[in-house]
């Protein structure tokens, strides 16, 4: 039995450094994985109050339980963080506080107030669960996939443990204990052996959520432009492919952007000036496709615009509209008369055309654009004729 239980603590020790090990790697490499600093600290906390509660022979009893509490309050307070992290919300600074703040008076009360050890141990644990329990309704609401759904039931199940465990204890088994005989309790193995379940279970389903969420940073890294948020040529290929495979994009439209002169503006006002004309340009053009099509950045000042199946006429009002939109944008930088416009080359992917094909097609369209006076927007047909569409108003 002496001999189990040896083994069972250097295994809880050794679940518990492990992964405040892989947590705390994970954050050093990459300060903005904020989920993993919390996580590192949430099982760092752990593992002292593992050490503390089973060292209490060695320590003043009422000291070492009041200090092992504090720090399963500070394992479930920095995990509720991490997940808090992981969703982008912002943390429930008076939730968690009223909770902390109710468990430490409860904590004070009956450890010099009317000394209670059972009652200490009740509180602690309904104190934990309540501080796991409120990322459940973020849990819930942000879900996404399977990995969100298995951690959202592994968290409600962690807090449920903790709710449970006093009174399956005290109520159920009828158990008691007292300071001195607190290590070979019936609540002392529960505790033990459920959080060292908990440990592991809910260390490894965040090692792999991380993990994923890593890749997809990455992923979305080499797929989306940086500067305007948009995706880049890789993204845009990889939405193609995955159109093509999905639906295809027969009868839809494909525009090529480019802004005019914008040589001129990096050259006259500097970088800093041509990335904010770039910015407002790009959330422009954003805004006023909405959910008719896709927007890229190809490149320097040039963008691409998959529209959804559209009528001819309905295609080019949306290209003029893009176009006087990007025309009225007032730029601080370079003075509130001087606009900066756009070309638009238009081309409607024929049924069995490739994309790549109808991309030709508008760059041609869009090379015509340009010579053509700039600021207008320029059709091309299939037979690689070419139709200038009539100005509303030039800027």
């Amino acid at each position: 039995m002496v001999e189990a239980s040896i083994v069972f603590r250097s295994l809880m020790v050794a679940i518990l450094g492990l992964f405040a090990v892989v947590f705390a790697i994970v954050y050093l490499h990459d300060r903005k994985q904020r989920m993993a600093g919390w996580l590192a600290l949430a099982y760092l906390s752990g593992l002292a109050a593992f050490l503390v509660d089973i060292s209490r022979s060695a320590l003043d009893p009422i000291q070492s339980d009041i200090a092992a509490k504090t720090l399963f309050w500070c394992f479930s307070l920095a995990f509720s963080l991490a997940l808090f992290d992981r969703f982008k919300t912002l943390y429930p600074t008076v939730k968690l506080g009223v909770i902390i703040g109710t468990g430490a008076g409860a904590l004070w009360w009956f450890s010099f107030g009317d000394p209670d050890i059972i009652m200490r141990s009740t509180f602690s644990s309904i104190t934990a669960g309540l501080l796991i329990s409120t990322t459940l309704p973020t849990l819930w609401k942000r879900r996404s996939g399977l990995l969100d759904t298995i951690l959202l039931g592994l968290i409600a199940i962690l807090s449920a443990i903790y709710f449970l465990r006093p009174y399956l204890i005290y109520s159920v088994l009828d158990a008691a204990h007292t300071i001195g005989t607190y290590q070979n309790s019936a609540y002392a193995m529960l505790l033990h052996g459920s959080s060292a379940i908990a440990a592991l279970a809910c260390g490894v389903t965040l090692l792999i959520v991380l993990g994923h969420d890593i890749i997809l940073k990455y992923q979305r890294e080499t797929t989306i432009d940086p500067l305007t948020g948009l995706m880049n040529r890789r993204g845009l290929d990889q939405f193609i492919t995955k159109e093509l495979n999905k639906k295809g994009v027969d009868d839809c439209a494909v525009m090529i952007v480019d802004l005019d002169d914008f040589k001129q503006v990096n050259d006259l006002f500097g970088h800093e000036t041509g990335d904010h004309v770039l910015k407002r340009a790009a959330s422009i053009l954003q805004r006023v496709t909405g959910n008719l099509g896709k927007v890229a950045r190809i490149g320097g000042e040039e963008f691409v615009i998959l529209l959804d199946e559209l009528s001819s006429e309905d295609r080019l009002v949306v290209a003029q509209h893009l176009r006087l939109s990007v025309g009225m944008i007032v730029h601080p930088e370079i003075g509130p008369e001087d606009r900066v416009t756009a070309s638009f080359g238009v081309a409607l992917i024929f049924k069995g055309e490739s994309f790549a094909m109808a991309l030709r097609r508008a760059d041609s369209a869009l090379y015509e654009a340009k010579s053509d006076g700039r600021n207008c927007v320029v059709e091309a047909s299939n037979d690689n004729s070419f139709t200038k569409i009539r100005y509303i108003e030039r800027y």
